[in-house]
């Protein structure tokens, strides 16, 4: 019996060393396992660092959004591009400096310059009816200035809510906005001097309603004739035909049968108060297009023309 016990120890020691020796090989394993993933661990948290670092870098290089190009500037470098040098001539109006398109007259009779000025808003050769003119006139006898006009006022109309405070700053913006018509058109009619012939002024849109108003006021030396096209304005439209009316400048006011609301409706107060002040060289005219906005171009011709021969010109 002693000697069977004996034998059953050491049958179990013999176990247990067998099962220590197999689990050690695991437990390494275990280890290098944990071991593997720390390590893992740690190299993702690199990458990551360097992933942020590098888009920090990035987003400190990337490009710098500047202020859009001014409108007018963007137009005279499209003349300039596009037009040949010959025709362009940049002029000052006061400190500012402003592209004029010169045709000079090439018929045989020379009858003088008209100078033309789109709407604000506009380049000098986007208008179809003052490009017509522009192209056609100097083949007639008349040398052609086309002048690119400033930008529209900022801040006009204005969106004050009372009513007072909107009309001081319609009226302030206004202002300024003829204040640098009047330099321009001194500037352009110095320069038409320098040519035979009588000076006919053709303008479109709000701008030929300020220039009206400054003709009308005395602010500017009055033209030989003016010539209005879809003219309006946005605000005060009583007030400048009243001006409009009284003054002394032949004009010839056309518009199209298809046109905007405003200028319908600045039109009929320009023939109410042209009557009512009884001013004899007024002439308003209605030209069929089919297409709104656009002047028929022969008739247009036709109309000044015939405008022109029978106020004496």
């Amino acid at each position: 019996m002693l000697r069977l016990f004996s034998w059953l120890v050491l049958i179990s020691l013999l176990t247990l060393s067998s099962a220590d020796s197999l689990a050690l090989p695991f437990q390494d394993q275990e280890n290098n396992s944990q071991e593997q993933i720390e390590e893992a661990k740690k190299k993702a948290d690199d990458t990551a660092d360097t992933s942020e670092q590098t888009l920090s870098k990035a987003s400190n290089k990337r490009a710098k959004i500047f202020a859009p190009v001014d409108a007018i500037s963007q137009k005279e470098q499209d003349l300039n591009h596009y037009l040949t040098k010959d025709n362009i001539l940049p002029m000052l109006a006061g400190a500012d400096d402003f592209i004029t398109l010169i045709h000079e007259n090439t018929a045989s009779n020379q009858k003088g310059v008209m100078i033309l000025l789109p709407d604000w808003q506009m380049s000098a050769t986007s208008s179809n009816a003052l490009n017509y003119l522009r192209e056609t006139l100097p083949n007639q006898g008349w040398t052609t200035i086309t002048i690119q006009p400033p930008s529209k006022p900022d801040g006009y109309p204005s969106n004050a809510l009372k009513l007072i405070k909107k009309n001081e700053e319609n009226k302030k913006n206004l202002d300024l906005y003829q204040d640098k018509l009047v330099l321009i058109m001194n500037a352009v009619m110095d320069k038409a001097k320098n040519y035979p012939g009588i000076f006919v002024v053709v303008s479109e849109g709000s701008n030929a309603t300020l220039l009206g108003d400054l003709y009308s006021t005395g602010k500017l030396a009055a033209p030989s004739a003016m010539v209005m096209l879809s003219s309006y304005m946005l605000t005060d439209a009583q007030a400048f035909a009243e001006t409009l009316a009284q003054s002394d400048v032949p004009i010839l006011d056309l518009y199209l049968s298809r046109e905007q609301q405003l200028v319908e409706s600045n039109t009929a107060l320009r023939k109410a108060q042209a009557n009512k002040e009884m001013k004899v060289y007024y002439r308003q005219k209605r030209l069929h297009n089919n297409q709104a906005g656009y002047y028929p171009e022969k008739s247009l011709l036709i109309a000044i023309n015939g405008w022109l021969k029978s106020i004496g010109w």
